[in-house]
C-alpha cells in the first residue's frame, strides 16, 4: 500500500541538465530535484536560490519531484 508523498519546501543550489536541479532541503540535505513533464513549463525559473515545493517518498529521500515555485 503506498503511502503519501511528503510535501516539504526546498532551494536549488545549482542547474544540472534541463529536468534536474540540485535541491538544499530545509534540514541541509542536498537532494536531487526533477520535473515530471507536466511541470517542464517551470524550468525557466528554476535557477539557484529560487524556493521550491516538492513531493518525495518516505523511501527514497535521494530524489524529489518539484510541483511548484514559492512566492
Amino acid at each position: 500500500m503506498p503511502s503519501e508523498p511528503i510535501v516539504t519546501s526546498a532551494t536549488v543550489t545549482e542547474e544540472r541538465d534541463e529536468r534536474t536541479v540540485y535541491l538544499a532541503l530545509k534540514n541541509g540535505k542536498v537532494t536531487l530535484g526533477h520535473l515530471a513533464k507536466a511541470g517542464l513549463p517551470l524550468r525557466p525559473q528554476l535557477h539557484p536560490g529560487t524556493k521550491v515545493r516538492v513531493e518525495m517518498t518516505s523511501f527514497d529521500f535521494e530524489k524529489a519531484r518539484i510541483v511548484a515555485i514559492e512566492e
